[in-house]
């Protein structure tokens, strides 16, 4: 009975390792399977149009980091995320530097990037050859306008 009880806290501590939510701790948003046939997304840029892409809403309290940390080099989010045959984005993760993320308001931004990008949708191109692209990216750089 009572390795039962130890059982059920880890399985649910695996399954939310797991969750879609924790992207902004290393983990993926909206997990796709990659197919057999894929391309770099480098290579599958001249075949697909984007068609919506808005930025993230980022969170207030990212505006006083910035202002306290000028001197930091911490001044964009970076993600990666692969595009589906469908024109959807798919595989969406932080692809910068693992240790940006100890930063909590860093973090917070990882998140709604994440999401903006989740709402991105392109078109293939009539082109023949692989429709999953891996690897692209997206950088949200942080300005202070003075």
């Amino acid at each position: 009975m009572m390795r039962r009880v130890w059982i059920i806290p880890v399985g649910l501590l695996a399954s939310a390792c797991a969750s879609q939510e924790l992207v902004h701790f290393g983990g993926t948003l909206n997990p796709v399977e990659r197919p057999s046939q894929t391309v770099a997304c480098r290579q599958a840029q001249p075949r697909l149009d984007a068609i919506e892409r808005r930025g993230p809403d980022f969170p207030s309290d990212l505006v006083y980091y910035l202002f306290i940390n000028q001197g930091t080099n911490i001044r964009a989010v970076v993600m990666s995320y692969d595009v589906t045959e469908d024109g959807t984005t798919g595989n969406i993760r932080y692809g910068g530097p693992i240790s940006d993320l100890d930063n909590g308001t860093n973090r917070d931004a990882t998140l709604p990037a994440a999401r903006a990008i989740a709402d991105w949708t392109f078109a293939w191109s009539d082109a023949p050859g692989a429709r999953f692209a891996t690897g692209c990216t997206a950088r949200f750089d942080f300005t202070l306008r003075q």
